[in-house]
């Protein structure tokens, strides 16, 4: 029992008895399907369930029910050899124990002279020896297949006979092909009456090669009668990785060609996920404590899990958000009450930017209260816009309540978001009793709760002590571009890259903590930087779009703490800046932000507090970058850089839509640069039911051109003289899709 309520790092169900989330059930009825197949039978079955779903405990426990409810001569394999670290192809880690397997049964069937002539010449059956070569033929290469045949264990072990492989002359000699091979292999299990189980798992966590791997193995190579497969994936990442590896143009209508039956794991009910999380939790506490506990406590944390637990989706963010509360609670235990710290590990878990917010609202109102600084209105409301984006991350309408979250963070009031106000003043009682409690919203406690987070996933203070300082040296401009943007291909132990996790932390009261001149050596890394930003995150997700990541927040906070410091000097270095910056689309895209704060484009303009600045220094602003833009140096090689669609809308809002119809009719009057112009000015919609689509909205584009009609005809003319057709047929098929939308 000891082992199953220790903590479990990630790790999956291996026994019946340590399934919470009834996946023995699931495994027994699928060893019954997988069995009424039949022993004759060949197939290919995918169990499909997102990262965390519990996919390799069910596998286990598959393993289990198979083994429990074997069939004769049926022999059952579990396969996975990229995560031994071994150097064996997936061809010789299933081939190997197969050729073990086939040797045995072989040398079971000769008669006693046949088998002391067999051990005498230390060498293989026939058709063990016809498998060897096989995988010597179809392996990517041969490792050693004598250590190879020990490595995978519940098999026969044939290592004696096969440790002469490579010294046999049969290896030398004229060889059958591939095809006769496996005919003859073929035949031999059946003539064998044998049959295979093979279980694959963790085929998400592949790189694109070895997908193609797996497809070869499945679908070529072992594709044997008498050969039941079972693949675990994620669907998504996997037909991802097919479609890299192998090219493709849809990797998941190349996975069905594979799959004949899949099974989908079913998500375990929200309750179940929240009743192991607060059965771990009191486990957890009467295990440190040595004792029970008590009522008020069980109500509080049932309340925590029933209203911030609901958000968990998998197992794996159960024992997650269990993990963090065992590396943490038995050495602060005397400094939290238990209920808050699950609060604090629920919404880590699932809602990490509320997690993020707390910390930096807990941390100002100590300010409040200690009376050593005050919080403004503006940052009052740029908390309160915060907090709302946080709280609507959430599915229940109660945890989408600020009102919810008062019950653990004190000092907010109102319900609606227009009508929320932080900072509220705690009377002494309510103090008190927050510090008796240890409760996280007492000003002696509260930093306890944070004190043991995990180094793995958060950076230390002075690393931004060092970032700030190469900031600040006008020497150190390529090695602090370089360091940032090398986080954006370092994660943690989080979904999120390093370079997220710093754009998090470098709130108003860090910035405001260091000089102007640092923060304007930080501003300078987004004028130069910020367009290669969106292009290593575009080669992370194709999807990603550049508000995805709240980079223009940074710039404002960086901005203000100079314009706070010395204003002149402030907008001569963004004038500068703007000039000279190489980043032309994020650029553009800043300037047109800070129109629509100002009320100077779109309808999105904030109150004057809000705004970073006048709308004389603005106009000043637009002034230096539309000087920039006839200037020339925007050459027709900007056509072909992928992001010219959030370029343009920038560009009209900037210098007006005169200008900008201007630049496309000198640089577009060639064919090749007018489609790459109208795949460029595809926009990107979403449909819950079919996924992610790029439309082309004539209606949108169509001023930028002279008309919808010049459009069509100048289409129908390419096509007509066959012109490129692949670029043709893409904006054709946006402008149908936009037609659905």
């Amino acid at each position: 029992m000891a082992d199953i309520n220790a903590m479990r790092l990630d790790q999956s169900v291996t026994r019946p008895e340590q399934d919470r989330y009834g996946f023995r059930y699931v495994a027994a009825q699928l060893a019954q399907s997988v069995q009424a197949i039949g022993r004759e039978g060949s197939a290919v079955i995918g169990i499909e369930g997102a990262w965390g779903s519990g996919k390799t405990s069910l596998l286990n426990l598959l393993r289990a029910a198979l083994d429990e409810q074997k069939e004769d001569n049926t022999f059952v394999l579990s396969i996975s050899p990229w995560l031994d670290g071994s150097d064996t192809s997936l061809v010789e880690s299933l081939l190997i124990p197969v050729a073990g397997i086939i040797a045995a049964e072989e040398e079971r069937r000769l008669s006693p002279e046949e088998r002391e002539s067999l051990e005498k010449k230390k060498g293989l059956t026939r058709t063990a020896r016809t498998l060897m070569e096989y995988t010597r033929a179809t392996a990517r290469h041969l490792a050693p297949l004598a250590q190879a045949a020990t490595v995978i264990p519940g098999v026969p072990d044939a290592s004696g006979a096969l440790n002469a492989l490579s010294e046999t002359s049969w290896l030398k000699e004229k060889q059958k092909t591939a095809a006769e091979m496996r005919t003859e292999i073929a035949e031999k299990i059946v003539e064998m009456d044998l049959s295979f189980i093979i279980l694959l798992d963790d085929l998400d966590r592949l790189e694109p090669a070895q997908a193609v791997e797996v497809v070869r193995l499945v679908k070529s190579v072992a594709d044997f009668p008498r050969f039941r497969y079972i693949l675990c994936y994620d669907k998504t990442v996997l037909a991802q990785a097919i479609k890299k590896g192998l090219g493709v143009e849809d990797g998941e209508l190349y996975l069905q060609k594979i799959v004949q039956i899949s099974f989908s794991l079913p998500r375990p009910e929200s309750f179940d996920l929240r009743r192991e999380f607060n059965a771990g939790v009191v486990r957890l506490y009467e295990s440190v404590n040595g004792i029970n506990v008590d009522e008020a406590m069980q109500s509080d944390l049932d309340r925590v899990t029933d209203l911030y637990g609901a958000s968990l989706k998998t197992p794996r963010e159960v024992q997650l958000a269990l993990n963090g509360m065992t590396f943490r609670y038995s050495g602060i235990r005397d400094y939290v009450y238990l209920p808050d710290l699950c609060f604090l590990q629920l919404i880590r878990t699932t809602n990490s930017g509320l997690y993020d917010w707390v910390e930096e609202y807990l941390t100002e109102r100590a300010i409040v209260e200690s009376g050593d600084g005050s919080v403004s209105e503006e940052e009052q409301k740029a908390l309160v816009q915060t907090l709302g984006s946080c709280l609507s991350r959430f599915r229940a309408s109660e945890a989408k309540s600020a009102t919810s979250l008062r019950h653990w963070v004190p000092g907010i009031s109102g319900y609606k978001l227009d009508k929320l106000s932080l900072f509220g003043q705690t009377a002494d009682d309510e103090k008190a009793m927050m510090t008796a409690n240890r409760r996280l919203g007492s000003s002696a406690y509260w930093r306890y709760y944070f004190a043991f987070s995990s180094p793995q996933n958060i950076l230390p203070p002075t690393y931004f002590d060092e970032l700030f300082r190469m900031a600040g040296n006008p020497q150190s401009g390529e090695p602090l571009k370089e360091e940032l943007l090398s986080q954006i291909n370092s994660n943690g132990v989080s979904s999120r890259t390093w370079f997220e996790h710093i754009l998090s932390q470098l709130t108003r009261p860090m910035i405001h903590e260091h000089t102007a001149s640092e923060c304007a050596g930080l501003l300078a890394f987004f004028f130069s930087a910020g367009d290669e930003i969106t292009t290593r995150y575009r080669q992370r997700n194709r999807w990603f779009s550049r508000y995805d990541l709240d980079v223009n927040r940074v710039v404002d906070r960086l901005l203000r703490r100079m314009l706070d410091d010395d204003r002149a000097k402030a907008m001569a270095t963004l004038h500068s800046l703007t000039m000279q910056g190489t980043s032309w689309v994020w650029i553009a895209n800043y300037i047109r932000d800070l129109l629509w704060q100002n009320g100077l484009a779109g309808n999105r303009f904030v109150s004057e507090e809000e705004r970073v600045l006048t709308n004389e220094e603005l106009q000043c602003v637009r002034h230096h970058f539309c000087e920039r833009l006839k200037g020339g140096e925007l050459k027709s090689d900007f056509l072909h850089r992928g992001e010219l669609g959030g370029f343009v809308w920038a560009w009209q809002d900037i210098a007006g839509p005169e200008s900008l119809r201007s630049w496309i009719s000198q640089y577009g009057t060639c064919d090749e640069s007018f489609l790459t112009l109208l795949l460029s000015l595809r926009s990107h919609i979403i449909s819950s039911a079919t996924g992610h689509y790029l439309v082309l909205k004539l209606n949108d584009v169509s001023p930028l051109f002279g008309g919808e009609k010049v459009i069509i005809e100048r289409l129908e003319r390419i096509q007509t003289e066959g012109l490129f057709p692949e670029q043709t047929d893409e904006i054709n098929k946006a402008i149908a899709l936009s037609k659905s939308f």
